[in-house]
């Protein structure tokens, strides 16, 4: 049951895509919402605004820190409005929250008291990232205690679930998230392998595990590259979101062969729903 949810803004049309997702789930759910801005702590630390002064030919410093201090947290402040308006147009009350501190760090420190994260799918630098997620996405999916939902779709859709499973620790977590969520929300659950034949016992395993549960399940496996064959699925089905295992390899595994998840995130047709 979702009934604490915790979305992130900074005031990007992306970011904005979260939030309306997240005000509707919360309405469903009957959850409540928290609105978090963080200012970064970075674009406050002396080198880092040495350097930007030097760059732009300018003279040194004398109260540079405080001013753009104040720039920040202005800027935090008009997301946080922004988002609290959007809510009240819902009927739905919030909380929001400005603070300050490495990002990633300042979300999951509070998140340890929440259901669900929500995130839209890139932050305010998205124009330059072509649609792709942003480091701060990716480090709060691989940090975060609770379950992160990265989405570019402002309203949730009653499509299918896609679980998509590799019997991995993540994988196996998500399983029991989907199958929960399936329950709760009435609707079909359609179990994805990736793999050769000799992955079939991976979809015996979820059989063993829904067996005895009142939901409308569909197993399917397929041959391929992972990521791009969890995209293609969920599209085939129109699927409403996708929930997997998040990160399951090391970073140097991922480096070398790509990461599923990044792939699916940057490419799914609907959220996604990620689980540690």
């Amino acid at each position: 049951m979702i009934k604490r949810i915790l979305v992130t803004t900074d005031g990007s049309e992306s970011a904005e895509i979260g939030v309306r997702y997240a005000i509707a789930v919360a309405k469903k759910q009957e959850a409540s919402l928290l609105i978090l801005h963080v200012t970064d702590i970075k674009l406050l630390e002396g080198p880092f605004l040495r350097d930007l002064t030097a760059s732009l030919g300018a003279a040194p410093y004398v109260n540079y820190q405080g001013s753009i201090s104040m720039l920040l947290d202005e800027r935090g402040k008009t997301a946080l409005l922004h988002a609290r308006k959007l809510c009240e147009k819902q009927g739905l009350e919030c909380e929001t929250s400005l603070q300050t501190g490495v990002v990633p760090r300042v979300i999951c420190e509070n998140a340890e008291l929440v259901d669900m994260i929500v995130m839209g799918r890139a932050g305010e630098h998205n124009q330059f990232l072509d649609g792709l997620i942003g480091s701060t996405t990716e480090a709060v999916v691989r940090r975060a205690s609770v379950p992160v939902l990265v989405t570019g779709h402002d309203t949730p859709t009653n499509g299918d679930i896609v679980l998509a499973y590799d019997g991995s620790p993540q994988a196996k977590k998500a399983l029991r998230v989907c199958a929960d969520f399936a329950t709760h929300n009435a609707r079909k659950m359609r179990v994805l392998v990736v793999g050769g034949e000799e992955d079939a016992a991976l979809l015996e395993e979820t059989r063993n595990y829904l067996q005895n549960r009142d939901i409308n399940v569909e197993y399917t496996r397929r041959d391929g590259e992972p990521g791009a064959e969890i995209v293609s699925f969920a599209a085939d089905c129109n699927a409403g979101i996708i929930i997997m295992g998040a990160y399951g390899h090391n970073k140097l595994r991922e480096l070398v062969l790509g990461s599923t998840t990044s792939h699916t995130i940057n490419h799914a047709p609907c959220p996604v729903l990620l689980i540690r």
